[in-house]
């Protein structure tokens, strides 16, 4: 992306919850829920995980070749240079949790040329995404990390008046339901369109995509 990461850095750091919660803990990295599973192609060591299509944002995570990723849609950034959503299924012990959120640029990937999505803002018969969830009225903004739970930097805020797609949920330690959500809205100055976190299910005005799990592992 052209513009500085200055802002972005800003973002991730806005509106930190205290709380902390986590996402559950299961064993089972097979389970392979919504998405087209692939890897980081051999060569490289580790890929970046972006919060936006593009590079000019912290990282959320990484990736590495071997992990389980769930390729979920595709988005491209100013450049036209495409990036591909996806839950990284594995965690690194120490480092990173399970279920780790990001944007992956699409020729890091094993085939990365073949990777068959469709776009984020689009609704997929095999991936459904609601365009319209909207913030529930009695909330100013929401936050959106970057895993199922509130132990992680914000990757952006969902606010009033913002649109999501939402293609899934997950549940935290605590039981509570996070959604995965696109913000298809983008804040002058401060938020890039596209940006990509979980929002928490009773913030949304619509819950009806909650019940399509993202696939725990």
């Amino acid at each position: 992306m052209s513009r500085s990461s200055a802002f972005i850095a800003a973002v991730l750091i806005a509106g930190a919850s205290v709380s902390v919660s986590t996402p559950a803990a299961s064993a089972d990295v097979g389970i392979q829920g919504i998405g087209q599973r692939v890897t980081v192609r051999t060569g490289i060591v580790q890929a970046d995980l972006k919060p936006i299509p593009g590079t000019a944002a912290p990282n959320t995570g990484i990736a590495r070749p071997g992990d389980n990723l769930a390729a979920i849609c595709f988005s491209s950034d100013s450049r036209g240079e495409p990036w591909i959503l996806v839950i990284n299924r594995n965690g690194i012990s120490g480092g990173q949790y399970a279920n780790t959120l990001g944007y992956i640029y699409q020729f890091d990937l094993s085939g990365g040329g073949s990777v068959a999505v469709n776009g984020c803002a689009t609704t997929d018969v095999k991936y459904p995404a609601h365009h319209y969830a909207g913030l529930r009225s009695d909330l100013t903004q929401a936050d959106m990390k970057p895993i199922a739970g509130t132990d992680a930097p914000n990757t952006g805020l969902f606010k009033q008046g913002d649109k999501a797609a939402i293609y899934c949920y997950l549940a935290d330690n605590r039981g509570v339901r996070w959604q995965l959500a696109v913000n298809l809205s983008g804040h002058a100055g401060q938020q890039y369109a596209h940006t990509a976190g979980f929002v928490q299910d009773s913030a949304t005005l619509d819950e009806a995509v909650g019940e399509i799990d993202c696939g725990a592992s």
